[in-house]
Order: structure tokens, then sequence, then C-alpha cells
């Protein structure tokens, strides 16, 4: 997959901003502020149609404007489409070739991306539901029905939780209904670990050596963890004990007033030779196990789509060493477009960068300043 161009109106610090994209690899550079992670914002926002950076989505618009529009042509299977969103105080409109999608499980995959930010040592760090959430994002662009069972389930946890409520206060069960709820929660529950499973299954071919190659290090593995404490895909396994634990916890979630059992519940873990690398790895440890595993997926999305998806890394290669840097850098050449943000471009080896077109970002503008060819930047003019 490849974003050819890119058109933001009235969006963060940018009115009205146009950008052509090298097919390979392209690099703003500006000093911090100066608008780099916004070009990388609003590409997430056109794959995934949300942000991945906290905060209301109505600071999008510039304060200034009413509206806001993200618009790209991208290219998936040699086959080129218009992807726009619109955004405005209380809506959020979506567009392909101009025709406007309601459901968002009918816009997501279209274009697919891969995104690492300083932000995402929280994966390794945060709560559970950062992990969650990284895992559902990769999963949804991956099986698009998965985001249907996704928010099935949901929906049947906020109803179940609500009917607890209910009985806690006015003493009545209607156990019947109950039954008729844990039912389908646990159907959509199957469903959902069936994806998780083989995500993380097909994650570990890849993750390990990657790791290596880059810190030297063996035994990286990624962990996935249930309060089921399944360890494989079963649908009869994954029912019966959910349904079970559902019964036996009654009491306790009538008092919560919420449902403790299943896949909202779910977490993962970085194991580094059987450690968790939360407790007994430095944060530079962490850093390059992140970035492998966002390599990994690049190689999974490739395995699954035939083709790969967009990278778009915001600055992370400051922290990091020249030797660990370069290595990650040589995974990105090749048919992989990579859009990356940086303050200084002597973070990159020249050598590495041959082709690699340039932006600088000063003032909410960006200029095109030319490729790099031969460890020297060569320009456009």
């Amino acid at each position: 997959m490849k974003i050819e161009s890119l058109k933001l109106t009235n969006f963060r610090n940018y009115f009205d901003l146009n950008l052509q994209f090298d097919d390979k690899m392209n690099i703003f550079i500006g000093d911090n502020g100066a608008g780099k992670t916004n070009i990388l914002e609003s590409i997430y926002i056109l794959s995934l149609t949300k942000s991945n950076r906290y905060g209301v989505e109505e600071n999008l618009i510039n304060f200034k404007e009413e509206f806001s529009k993200i618009s790209g042509m991208v290219k998936s299977n040699d086959f080129l489409r218009k992807l726009e969103i619109v955004l405005t105080k209380n809506t959020k409109q979506l567009y392909i070739n101009d025709k406007e999608i309601r459901r968002s499980r009918d816009y997501i995959s279209k274009f697919c991306i891969i995104a690492f930010t300083p932000s995402d040592l929280e994966i390794i760090k945060g709560s559970p539901n950062v992990r969650r959430n990284m895992m559902n994002i990769d999963i949804s662009q991956l099986q698009n029905d998965y985001i249907s069972y996704l928010n099935e389930y949901n929906s049947i946890i906020k109803i179940r939780n609500e009917y607890l409520k209910r009985m806690n206060i006015n003493g009545n069960t209607d156990e019947r209904y109950l039954d008729i709820v844990n039912n389908n929660l646990v159907a959509k529950a199957s469903k959902i670990y069936q994806y998780r499973f083989a995500f993380l299954e097909k994650i570990n071919n890849y993750l390990p050596k990657i790791f290596k190659q880059i810190s030297g290090i063996e035994g990286l593995q990624l962990c996935f963890v249930n309060n089921l404490h399944i360890f494989k895909y079963d649908d009869d396994e994954i029912q019966k004990k959910m349904l079970n634990k559902l019964k036996r916890n009654f009491k306790m979630e009538l008092i919560q007033g919420m449902t403790v059992i299943g896949p909202h519940r779910d977490d993962f873990y970085f194991s580094l030779n059987g450690t968790d690398m939360r407790e007994f790895s430095s944060q530079g440890q962490q850093r390059i196990a992140v970035i492998s595993l966002k390599i990994a997926e690049i190689y999974l999305f490739k395995e699954e789509l035939g083709e790969y998806p967009v990278l778009l890394l915001d600055d992370i290669f400051s922290e990091i060493d020249s030797k660990k840097r370069n290595k990650i850098i040589k995974y990105l050449n090749g048919e992989i477009q990579s859009i990356i943000t940086t303050t200084d471009i002597n973070d990159i080896d020249k050598d590495l960068l041959v082709n690699a077109a340039v932006y600088n970002v000063k003032n909410n503008k960006v200029t095109r300043k030319g490729k790099i060819k031969n460890g020297r930047r060569k320009s456009n003019n």
C-alpha cells in the first residue's frame, strides 16, 4: 500500500497543505512543535478514522475554523482510491471516492498503516487497555469482520452490566434472560479469542528474529494473558469455561455491577527469556522490543494482505544508538513506504537514505528539499 498525496484543510496548525509522497522513504525534518507529528497524525486518522493522540476530536480542527478535512489518494494492489474524512465539532463523515461510508468497518482496511511514536513505550509499561487497543487496531485492519464481533461484544457487555446493576438495586432476577445474554456474550467472545490467538501466534513467527537482529539478544516473545487461563484456541473449551466463570462470579459481579470475565480484560506482555520486560529490562531494550513488534507487524500484514502497509515513524531515532538505528533503517528499504519525522537528519546514516525524499517543516509550512542521493541531498529543482 502507498499514499500518493495528502491534502489537509484546517487541520491542527495547517490551513491548506498539499503534499506529494515518494513511494519509498519520506523524511520530515523540523524543530519540536513545528507540526511534523500533525502530518503523521492526519495519515493515521485517514487510515483508522481516529487519532492516535490523546485529546478530544474537536481539537483536530483549527481553532479559527468550523470544520477540518483530511483527503488522500492511496493505492492498494495497484487500485487507486480517494479517501476523505470531514470533521466538525459534532460529526465525522467518511468518504471513499466521494461516496459517503456509514460504517467504519466498511472504511477501515482500505488503507493500512503501522505507526510508532515515543509514547508507544506504553505498550510495555502502560495499562492493559493500551495493549488491547493496539491489538484491536492491527486485527481490525487485517480482518474486517473483527470490528463487528468486537462492537457486538461490547454492546452485550453494556447490556449485561446495566442489567446486573438493575438486579442489584431491585433485587429481582430473571435467570432465563441472563442465560440468553451470557450465551450471546460467550459466542462473540470466542470469535474474538480466535482472532487474537491467531494474531499473536503469527506475530511470534517474526518477532524473535527481528529483535535479535537489532539488539543481538535472543528470546523475545509476546505472551497472551486471559482470565480464562486458556493457551490455545478451542471454541468449545472457551465457551464452556467462560459460561462456568460467569456463573461462579455472578454474586461478585452483581455487587460490582460489571462483567469481569472475558476479552475486555485480556492482556499480553513481552517476555525476554522467560522474564517480563516491564520488570527486568532497560528502557532501551523496551524501545527496541516495541520497534521490533512494529516491524513484525509489517511482515505479518504483507503475509496476510499480499502487500506492505505504510509505516509511520515519529521521532524515534534520537534516543537509539547509531548501530541499532541503522539496523532498523535497513528494514525500511525496498517495497515499504515509510514516513519519518526527525529533528536532525544526522540521526540517520546518509548511506542508508539513498533516494529518500526530504521535507523541511517550519512556520506551518512544508517545503520539499529533494532526495538524498549517494549520501548527499539532490535538489528537485
